[in-house]
């Protein structure tokens, strides 16, 4: 492990070109990258071709990072851009994956432990909702939620106003809210 900060670290591997600088900057992000981009496309392959796809992108534009904002921002800006980039197409050209086929497509294990059960039909229920959910508003969820930015950070990184964040966050809240009320009387 290298001890600079992650700006001390881009900005030797841009004077230098060591790959040593950038591999520990990758190794630093690589994982709450793809944890951001997951809930998004709800696809682990896709999240690991994205994940890739996002460190190719940072490597290649390191050089033009001017530190007007956090290393991390900037990389979480770079996901989400890659991320919406790859919705844009998917929504022109949709592809039926393993993950979207429905139930009466696929072999259901018989669960025969009932809180196992509960747990197993809520996790599918999140995922049903999470895939009627416009991608802003699971990139909002995403970002404030399960990574903990607060919203102007979260904002940065989707390349919205606060204003604007603030706005998804509550949207997207009231319509978990809706989807999942069963769960929440």
């Amino acid at each position: 492990m290298i001890d600079l900060s992650d700006e001390q670290l881009a900005a030797v591997y841009v004077a230098t070109g060591e790959m040593r600088f950038f591999d520990e900057i990758a190794n630093r992000y690589t994982a709450q990258v793809r944890a951001m981009i997951y809930p998004v496309v709800l696809n682990h392959a896709d999240t690991d071709d994205l994940t890739q796809e996002t460190m190719l992108r940072v490597v290649r534009h390191l050089p033009s990072f001017r530190a007007k904002a956090r290393l991390s921002t900037w990389i979480y800006r770079i996901a989400m851009n890659t991320t919406k980039d790859f919705m844009r197409k998917r929504k022109r050209n949709p592809v039926r994956s393993h993950s979207e086929l429905s139930a009466s497509d696929t072999v259901q294990e018989p669960i025969t432990n009932p809180v196992a059960h509960d747990a197993a039909q809520l996790d599918r229920d999140i995922e049903r909702a999470l895939k009627k959910m416009s991608p802003a508003l699971r990139v909002a969820m995403n970002l404030t939620a399960i990574n903990g930015m607060d919203a102007g950070e979260a904002a940065k990184a989707a390349g919205c106003l606060r204003s604007s964040m603030y706005r998804r966050i509550h949207e997207a809240r009231e319509f978990l809210r809706k989807e999942l009320a069963e769960y929440l009387s």
